[in-house]
């Protein structure tokens, strides 16, 4: 098979998403003929069909759904090679890239990262706050080096290392029935109305698990994108709310909710590390790694655990090295390790 070039990447990126080659043609620059060509040569290098013409545009072929996706992915890498190598002009030493929870970026990351920019000045950060479902997708993709994602999130074939453990409280208005109590449970929870969170969000799952398992449903009376916005609405008198321990307890401190351990097993969260692979990250990425994991028996209620606390030891020190390949945490979603991380780039 012959190699390809950015302008075929390019092309069938445009043709794909505008749904016409004429229109993708004129996005990528090219005549329609032009295109036409290429894409005719396309397929004839691959030996399969990757577009499917009809009056009312082009349809991709099982193929061309493989082809576009691997298109985006090393036109997304040539973009950060890009932008690296012109840090590196700028005397920068590194470029790290961390894709964070909401709730990482409130709690923990701010004070952790003035620490390690302080002991690397000339590594360039890039934080981005996302969903973890969306974490898990950015770091696949090759986006981000890391990702700190929050519950029990599919992780598919990253490696991953379970970080710092957590509890949902529930968060009521003080003149609530429930905000009395030293404890409570999901169904006791479940026969008010919710301020509940999108779906996407870590804190959604575990309420809906229990109302599901419980026969349940949740009555959800708004939705609410941040975590401030919910704790307002419950203040209000809206409905009730679900978030993780140290998040509402810091919002007690400022606002007028009560806030009350839920006494359920599925009200636990994980902050969990991940990466494509913590061995191939560079010496300043597994830096960062290691800040983190040696802020771990400080915040993690698994630090009771001296297998736990052994095993976090030895992947500490093989992240530390670069040796050796890292044991997957207790994600439950996590899966065998296959797709090496390319590096910094």
């Amino acid at each position: 098979m012959n190699h390809f070039d950015m302008t075929d990447f390019r092309l069938f990126i445009q043709i794909a998403e505008s749904n016409s080659l004429r229109k993708g043609a004129d996005l990528a620059c090219l005549s329609a003929p032009a295109a036409s060509a290429r894409i005719a040569n396309l397929e004839a290098r691959t030996g399969t069909k990757l577009l499917v013409r009809s009056s009312k545009g082009v349809t991709l072929t099982a193929a061309g759904q493989a082809f576009l996706h691997h298109a985006k992915l090393i036109q997304g890498q040539v973009g950060t090679l890009k932008g690296d190598l012109e840090a590196y002009a700028n005397s920068i030493k590194g470029h790290l890239r961390i894709a964070a929870n909401p709730m990482a970026i409130m709690e923990f990351l701010p004070k952790l990262l003035q620490g390690y920019i302080a002991t690397h000045p000339d590594v360039h950060l890039d934080l981005r706050e996302l969903f973890s479902s969306e974490v898990v997708r950015w770091v696949t993709a090759g986006n981000s080096d890391i990702g700190i994602v929050l519950g029990n999130v599919r992780t598919e074939a990253l490696e991953v290392l379970s970080y710092w453990d957590t509890r949902l409280f529930l968060i009521t208005a003080l003149d609530h029935p429930l905000a009395g109590l030293a404890k409570v449970s999901f169904a006791e929870a479940l026969q008010y109305e919710f301020v509940d969170y999108p779906e996407g969000s870590p804190v959604y799952r575990p309420i809906h698990q229990a109302a599901d398992a419980l026969g349940a449903r949740v009555r959800t009376r708004v939705r609410a994108v941040s975590h401030e916005a919910l704790c307002r609405l419950v203040e209000a008198g809206i409905g009730i709310g679900v978030g993780p321990e140290p998040s509402v307890r810091r919002a007690a401190k400022s606002m007028a909710i009560a806030v009350i351990p839920i006494d359920d097993e599925n009200a636990n969260l994980t902050q969990s590390l991940c990466a494509r692979r913590f061995k191939a990250l560079p010496s300043f990425a597994r830096d960062f790694v290691t800040l983190l994991m040696d802020d771990w028996p400080e915040t993690s209620s698994s630090r009771d655990s001296q297998d736990s606390r052994r095993e976090f030891s030895r992947q500490r020190a093989d992240i530390r090295t670069g040796d050796g390949l890292l044991a997957l945490g207790d994600h439950p979603s996590s899966s065998t390790p296959g797709h090496p991380n390319s590096g910094k780039h």
